[in-house]
């Protein structure tokens, strides 16, 4: 995790400059390790993006107010972003938005099987 000094500056600064507390707080609740190793059922193989680097993208745009998969695009090149939220690579917004699914789909399957253990 990269820390970050807090200074009183005149500096302009990024309009995603909270982004360095929202991955230091992710960190702590080890959010993204508990994603990464996370196994959802329709992903047969190791994906190229982990599913940590996928779900902390999508906090990342949460946090700044945006919730449309498509907005993930303007950060894919973006290195604050990276060194903000700890992560390794920036999923596309097709990604974003089919990773999501499969997650919500696993869980939720994951979900209606424990249920019915009594």
């Amino acid at each position: 995790m990269v820390k970050f000094i807090l200074e009183d500056s005149d500096d302009t600064l990024t309009t995603h400059s909270g982004l360095g507390l929202i991955g230091l707080l992710l960190s702590k609740t080890k959010f993204h390790k508990r994603f990464s190793t996370l196994k959802v059922p329709e992903i047969k193989s190791s994906p190229a993006i982990i599913n940590g680097d996928v779900t902390t993208s999508y906090i990342g745009l949460l946090c700044q107010g945006k919730n449309d998969f498509d907005y993930i695009e303007q950060f894919r090149d973006d290195p604050f972003f990276y060194r903000a939220l700890d992560i390794q690579l920036v999923p596309s917004s097709a990604t974003l938005r089919q990773r999501l699914d499969q997650i919500h789909k696993g869980r939720r399957m994951e979900i209606h099987c424990t249920r019915g253990i009594s």
